[in-house]
């Protein structure tokens, strides 16, 4: 019996080691992890360069099976990304309003449609925060 424990425990290890991890773009542009988004206000959050509206929005289509699934991820593309500083959305005062407004002018709001998921209005919309961190872009927190 305890032979089957331990090796219920390397298993359940093994798996849960991956669960959390996807595949990110650093600042460089190189695939690195991270982990599943926690919701946070980001810590480390870096001033944004001139092309991070295009890798935030990226690193969110990189992204888009770990965090709505397989189905919602054939045919996904962007439908908008504006920096979170922008005053032309609830996202975007959203992110100030839970993080203040460091972290949003470091944030890029990226909205995302589902193809595979319409007619349903709601199950083909996504929204998502990015910021830049040490070790690249990252989706902090799923808005919808």
């Amino acid at each position: 019996m305890s032979r089957v424990a331990c090796l219920a425990v390397c298993v359940l290890g093994v798996l849960a080691s991956g669960c959390g991890s996807r595949i990110a773009a650093s600042s460089t542009g190189t695939p690195v992890a991270s982990s599943s988004p926690s919701g946070a206000c980001p810590r480390g959050a870096e001033k944004l360069p001139g092309d991070a509206v295009a890798r935030a929005a990226d690193q969110a289509r990189i992204e888009v099976a770990a965090l709505y699934g397989a189905q919602a991820a054939r045919g996904a593309y962007v439908d908008d990304a504006i920096r979170a500083n922008e005053p032309l959305g609830p996202r975007e005062s959203e992110v100030r309003h839970q993080c203040g407004a460091r972290i949003a002018r470091r944030t890029v709001v990226v909205d995302l449609t589902f193809p595979a998921l319409l007619p349903s209005a709601s199950l083909s919309q996504g929204s998502v925060f990015v910021s830049l961190l040490p070790h690249g872009y990252r989706v902090w927190e799923v808005a919808h």
